[in-house]
């Protein structure tokens, strides 16, 4: 039996394999999606090990998405364009497999958010984090036909190195540590979407039922604007955050990041399978598991 990976640290708490090994099993594929929680001293050799041909494919989470990236023999753009890989196709060639990285990430933030009936197209907009999954944002709403993006982090080095990637949609760096209060409600005010693309709030993460935004400032941000406004919180456990929580508005749509995973997901197991992924049905097995 093939096995499809999931590969991080930690992978304990991951849903993947809820509604993967149901798109599996849906399509009569004698696989096995796992979770597979490694070290860093051992990310080479497992790598490697999807060569020997009973690995399909795998799925790579924090804290591994650009670390595995030396390990692989090709970039998909999606991947090489952000430095960073969720997704590892498996290809025979002959007597080699070849491992070529993808980021499907994008795809699963951008069609999260052409759900909602939001202006995407010249908008302004916010992100929250300067890590993989903001890149992916940056790169989803850049696709969308965003005009600029406020970028804001704890560590303004890190936000300007993320702007070293070079874009074709304008970035404005903030540091959240000392931007003024009245220009931080401001920003958010004008923008259309607001990403949070931080593990701030993430149940069991390093600051559970928090928010990076304070709450007063989000709610005057979002009573002072006269847009219709998306509140996107990548974080999917638990599924109200305190984010979220202050955009309770009748103008506000607010979505967390399960849609996202549920998206990028399909993508990854239409990579693996070269099958269309039974979306809906993904959708409904997380439902079952009263997620």
């Amino acid at each position: 039996m093939k096995k499809v990976l999931l590969i991080g640290n930690p992978t304990e708490h991951s849903l993947s394999p809820v509604f993967q090994q149901a798109a599996l099993n849906h399509l009569n594929l004698s696989w096995q999606y796992q979770t597979m929680t490694v070290e860093p001293s051992d990310l080479e050799y497992i790598v490697d090990s999807m060569r020997e041909g009973d690995i399909a494919g795998a799925n790579v989470t924090i804290p591994y998405k650009a670390k595995v990236i030396p390990f692989l023999d090709e970039l998909a753009p999606s991947a090489e364009k952000i430095g960073a890989v969720n997704t590892i196709q498996i290809i025979e060639q002959g007597s080699q497999i070849k491992l070529i990285g993808h980021n499907t990430d994008i795809h699963g933030i951008k069609s999260s958010i052409t759900t909602q009936n939001v202006t995407t197209v010249s908008s302004t907009n916010s992100i929250i984090g300067t890590g993989g999954a903001s890149l992916a944002a940056i790169f989803g709403l850049q696709s969308l036909g965003a005009a600029r993006v406020h970028l804001i982090g704890r560590n303004i080095t890190k936000v300007e190195e993320v702007i070293k990637h070079g874009w074709d949609i304008e970035i404005i760096p903030h540091d959240l540590t000392s931007i003024r209060r009245s220009q931080f409600v401001d920003l958010l005010a004008k923008s259309s979407t607001i990403v949070q693309a931080t593990s701030v709030g993430m149940s069991g993460g390093p600051a559970p039922n928090q928010s990076p935004i304070p709450e007063a400032i989000l709610k005057a941000a979002l009573e002072k604007s006269n847009l219709k406004q998306l509140l996107f919180d990548l974080v999917y456990s638990p599924p109200h955050t305190a984010f979220l929580g202050a955009g309770l508005t009748t103008k506000t749509a607010r979505i967390n990041g399960l849609e996202m995973l549920l998206r990028q997901g399909a993508a990854a197991f239409e990579i693996w399978t070269t099958k269309a992924a039974p979306i809906e049905l993904m959708r409904a097995s997380l439902k079952e598991a009263a997620i």
